[in-house]
């Protein structure tokens, strides 16, 4: 028998729902799972930045650690100037050592940069967790430059005390000898001003930074 002309177009509508169904379940599962791995994205990205920033922190608390003890380092130089001939040679040589270290401080962003270049930033959804991300990178960023300009600083006061005139008399071989340089004025004016420097904590506050670790975690729970 062959189908009315009711029953054509009643199929075809019905055929038509069809596809346009399927098309509309496609793209709502599809879209389900790029949110989805959209979000596991974004949680590794942010678990990569709570790692890096981490890092930091360990980097600047142990920086933070060397200058404390520089400090007190150079306190005791200074304090024993007049008798270090008869200090222990052990004390005398290890304190010298930590004021004439070399010290350095780079701290890394890779994360954040990963986390711009492949647009997980924006996905984040939480605009006052990226501010505080975007801080503390700001702050580990300042936080080692004033470290490392300090650290040139005392270098320089270090390496201009050695010219022609003076290598002969406390800086034989390469290395000042701690002993003879505070015999100097010039050497008990830069070990003083070591002894006299603020708290170094005052230069590595990571209060920002552990604002956004806290801010991540809450985030990821």
């Amino acid at each position: 028998m062959k189908p009315s002309l009711k029953d054509t177009i009643l199929d075809f509508f019905v055929k038509m729902l069809s596809v346009v169904l399927g098309i509309v379940i496609t793209f709502s599962v599809q879209g389900i799972i790029n949110r989805a791995q959209s979000r596991k994205n974004v949680r590794s990205g942010l678990e990569l930045v709570r790692t890096e920033l981490t890092a930091n922190i360990n980097d600047i608390r142990t920086m933070t650690e060397y200058l404390d003890e520089e400090r007190a380092s150079a306190r005791y130089l200074f304090s024993h100037r007049n008798e270090l001939d008869r200090c222990p040679a052990d004390s005398v040589n290890y304190h010298a050592g930590v004021i004439f270290a070399d010290a350095s401080i780079t701290l890394s962003r890779d994360a954040l940069d990963l986390l711009t270049v492949s647009t997980l930033f924006p996905k984040i959804g939480n605009n006052q967790l990226s501010m505080k991300i975007i801080r503390a990178y700001d702050t580990c960023l300042s936080t080692a430059s004033n470290l490392n300009q300090y650290i040139a600083l005392r270098n320089d006061r270090f390496e201009r005390a050695v010219n022609e005139n003076t290598a002969g008399r406390y800086a034989q071989g390469g290395q000042l000898d701690i002993v003879r340089f505070l015999k100097t004025d010039y050497g008990a004016y830069t070990v003083q001003w070591l002894a006299n420097q603020t708290d170094p904590a005052i230069l590595t506050d990571v209060s920002d930074v552990e604002d956004a670790l806290s801010a991540i975690d809450a985030y990821l729970q």
